[in-house]
């Protein structure tokens, strides 16, 4: 939605936001936490006389007339609103200090909510909930347990409360891994990094990042498939658990519950790990990015490689800074102009010498023209002259050994492929390496990705591997078990197949 199709209530709305960002934000603040510093806080009004004896207390001396029209711009605002309350009063002038009274909104009561979170926020590393992988899958499974007469039996009260437990988890899930990306992207464009710090994010990055992957990779599948059997219970399962008695407001409508309880809360949940038709799940795009890092990584490694003189003076600039904040008045006008060079103007200017530079060196700089700065000297401060090109780096034994690495990989891909092609036919309890695990694994995503929907009864799901084919079919009461070192993997209602390619031709034949 862009600015201009705000709607006059929208915009209204955003007023809300105002007082945290003018000159007497701080007194804002203060006040806002006056009224949701406390749960008692929530359900009372104050008067203004009561609010500048609570300011006082955290160190803001206001008169009464001041805190009365602070409360007044937030009314205006609407982040509180006059009560309603009659006040009793023993004096004349007590009733003058207590006849307006205040209490928090529901809107100021979110804004500044989301003030404090932003006032809270640190620039600081946060995981992936990872975790909650287990917990989603555990939750879809027993959800895709039950059938119609179960679902008619169940609770409402435990039916809502197993469904917002996934998609509380699904939110936690989503919001660490947006948190994640959003730090890694503010760390790999950095330039002053020097090699220390290169190196120990390296070894984390890489190690976390790769962990990441693999829980992704692990549990995508599963919940895929579990949520797909799902689906078609979505609206019954959401009306059962919306049985129970509910909250109306005032106005007679039905307030809002928590996510997952209605149908239209469940199509994000289908985006996040199957995706759509012409869509990848959000989690391949997730896997994706992984990848992104990894490259953008490389370029910090290049740069750091080549010559031993960094591109950035980030970590100058800040020390410089920190010289600055701690000089006092002459010692700041002493390192300024022993810095950058820029004395007072008061100079004594004579006739230049070179016709080709009319401008003296003495001449102010507030009267002359912009000076050409060459580009070496912009961009990483040295004055030296350059001399000849330097040597071209030789990155033929690098490429050589990243050649070798990657056909060792693709030998050890084609060996697992080569090891689930010999289980020709169903493939009903097979035991396989762990690397033929995960082709197994990936085939059976990309299958299902390629699908775009749900399989139905004798539905059929397939994928070329190069000479065969591996089939996925729904059947109920069927099941495919997988075993490798890394443990059992149970496949229920499904079978899988392997066939040559080719092989439709053959049976119609």
């Amino acid at each position: 939605m862009t600015t201009a199709s705000l709607t006059h209530t929208e915009r209204v709305r955003l007023e809300a936001l105002r007082y945290a960002t003018g000159e007497e934000s701080a007194t804002y603040v203060a006040i806002m936490r006056t009224f949701t510093g406390e749960i008692a806080g929530l359900l009372s009004d104050q008067s203004a006389a009561e609010v500048a004896a609570r300011l006082a207390e955290q160190g803001f001396e206001l008169d009464r007339e001041t805190v009365d029209d602070r409360l007044s711009y937030l009314v205006e605002h609407g982040n509180l609103a006059r009560s309603p309350r009659e006040t009793e009063a023993r004096s004349l002038r007590e009733y003058l200090q207590n006849r307006a009274r205040y209490q928090l909104t529901q809107r100021g009561e979110l804004v500044h909510r989301f003030v404090e979170e932003l006032l809270g926020h640190t620039e600081s590393a946060r995981e992936v909930s990872t975790e909650m992988l287990g917990g989603i899958l555990h939750g879809l499974t027993a959800l895709a347990a039950l059938d119609g007469e179960a679902i008619e039996s169940a609770g409402p009260e435990a039916l809502a409360r197993d469904i917002g437990t996934v998609f509380a988890q699904f939110e936690r899930l989503v919001s660490s891994t947006r948190d994640f990306y959003t730090y890694l992207s503010q760390v790999l464009v950095r330039y002053d990094l020097d090699r220390a710090e290169f190196a120990v994010f390296k070894t984390a990055l890489l190690d976390y990042l790769q962990r990441f992957v693999d829980e992704i990779a692990r549990h995508m599948p599963q919940i895929a498939d579990v949520l797909a059997r799902v689906e078609p219970n979505v609206p019954a399962l959401c009306a059962r658990a919306n049985a129970g008695q509910r909250l109306r407001g005032v106005d007679g409508e039905v307030a809002r519950r928590s996510a997952g309880l209605d149908p239209a809360d469940w199509p994000s949940l289908h985006a996040w790990f199957i995706g759509g038709p012409g869509r990848d799940s959000d989690a391949t795009g997730v896997r994706r990015l992984a990848t992104d890092a990894m490259r953008a990584l490389l370029v910090n490694l290049r740069r750091i490689a080549t010559g031993g003189r960094e591109q950035s003076r980030y970590s100058d600039l800040l020390t410089l800074a920190r010289w600055f904040a701690e000089a006092d008045d002459d010692t700041a006008h002493a390192l300024w102009a022993a810095a950058f060079g820029l004395y007072p103007c008061r100079h004594l200017a004579f006739v230049a010498d070179d016709d080709g530079d009319p401008i003296p060196p003495t001449a102010s700089w507030w009267r002359t023209p912009v000076a050409d700065v060459p580009l070496a000297l912009r961009r990483t401060g040295a004055r030296t002259v350059r001399g000849r090109a330097g040597r071209r780096e030789d990155y033929a034994a690098a490429k050589a050994a990243r050649i070798a690495e990657r056909e060792r990989a693709e030998e050890r891909r084609a060996a697992a492929l080569a090891e689930i092609r010999g289980h020709s036919g169903r493939l009903g309890t097979v035991r396989l390496s762990d690397e033929a695990r995960t082709a197994l694994l990936g085939l059976y995503s990309r299958a299902l990705l390629e699908r775009g929907r749900p399989l139905t009864a004798d539905d059929v799901a397939e994928v070329d591997a190069g000479g065969w084919v591996l089939t996925i079919r729904r059947a109920p009461g069927a099941g495919t078990t997988i075993v490798s070192p890394a443990g059992h993997l149970e496949l229920h209602d499904l079978v899988l197949a392997v066939h040559e390619t080719g092989y439709r031709q053959q049976e119609t034949g």
